[in-house]
């Protein structure tokens, strides 16, 4: 059974102020400009929906992969990509710290698909 004490109201407020804190962070106002504008543009949606109506057929027709290409070059679709990379990372560094002050030997899994050369090459671009 749960026994509710003044530890647990003080660790449940400090978890608010860090979820109020994170909110604040630049990388996740980005974030959520580029979700917004991603949502808010109904072109992109109603593409995503016939892509995603339509995925079992992809490979088999042509306009399908054309379609895919358009929403994968999008520049909505990409700055949301960077934009969750950015927003990953800052997870990753936090759960590394968070890791960390119990074991070294804990491993944290970095799967960050735009990390690297390519993220730093192509971020500064929108």
């Amino acid at each position: 059974m749960l026994i509710i004490d003044e530890n647990l109201v003080e660790i449940d407020d400090l978890l608010e102020k860090i979820m109020d804190s994170f909110l604040e962070f630049p990388e996740i106002k980005l974030y959520q400009k580029a979700k917004a504008d991603f949502m808010a543009d109904e072109t992109l949606q109603k593409q995503l929906k016939v892509l995603n109506d339509n995925s079992d057929y992809i490979s088999f027709r042509p306009e399908l992969k054309t379609l895919q290409h358009e929403i994968n070059t999008n520049e909505k679709v990409y700055a949301l990509r960077l934009a969750e990379n950015d927003v990953q990372q800052i997870l990753t560094d936090l759960t590394k710290k968070i890791t960390k002050s119990i074991s070294e030997q804990i491993y944290v899994d970095e799967n960050l698909p735009l990390k690297g050369g390519q993220h730093g090459r192509h971020h500064g671009k929108h």
